[in-house]
């Protein structure tokens, strides 16, 4: 039997279920809120993200830099349920931000690194620059495991930093150490070479720098 709209009805059930599920799949989640999706079609100009519900996620391809596939897996921030247009609108950008204040933060608890640049010389020691639009401050005598005569040299550097405070003040603060980092990378390749290095064993280095009382050599990563 065929209904008023040439239906039938288990495609009236059928289209019934589809929309409870989209409802509810609608209530699980809040706008402002960190979201998973996967590619399902990449052209020149954007990028769809499935996030389950009824209509895609766009994004600008020129927000990633490096081009997904489809099937990869995207975090969205999930910005309106639904746009002029009816459609889902996500933000990659906002995303990103979240995961990063995520990583710094695990990185502060966990005592690990994160990566960094040294964009400017300021008073007392550097400028780092962490990426989206967040700095922190490497004072001089953690910038290196030797003393460091021109500071100029290390602008532009990328490298690793330990993040000593997040923090200060209820207000973002926060201070690096370069020099935790690489001792930390010394004292790794000083274990590693003893492990695997026995007396008698003839080895090569690097000669670093002559003393009155001798040469320092590089063994590989330590001296």
């Amino acid at each position: 039997m065929m209904s008023d709209n040439g239906t039938t009805p288990i495609d009236d059930l059928n289209q019934e279920l589809l929309q409870e599920k989209y409802l509810k799949n609608l209530e699980q989640f809040e706008e402002g809120q960190l979201i998973e999706g996967t590619v399902i079609e990449v052209n020149k100009e954007n990028v769809f993200i499935d996030v389950g519900y009824k209509s895609e996620g766009k994004i600008p391809i020129e927000k990633f830099k490096d081009i997904p596939g489809i099937g990869d897996t995207i975090y969205v921030v999930l910005v309106s349920k639904e746009g002029r247009e009816g459609q889902v609108i996500v933000s990659k950008e906002k995303a990103d931000l979240q995961l990063f204040w995520k990583e710094l933060r695990n990185a502060f608890a966990d005592k690990t690194s994160v990566s960094g640049t040294f964009s400017k010389v300021v008073k007392g020691g550097f400028e780092v620059d962490l990426g989206h639009d967040v700095s922190g401050f490497n004072p001089i005598s953690k910038a290196d495991v030797i003393r460091v005569h021109n500071p100029e040299e290390l602008i532009g550097l990328d490298s690793q930093f330990i993040v000593e405070r997040l923090y200060r003040d209820n207000r973002i603060g926060i201070i690096l150490s370069r020099r935790g980092w690489l001792e930390r990378e010394i004292q790794k390749n000083r274990e590693d070479f003893f492990r695997n290095t026995s007396e008698g064993d003839e080895v090569e280095g690097t000669v670093k720098s002559f003393t009155s009382f001798g040469a320092f050599i590089d063994l590989g990563g330590f001296d």
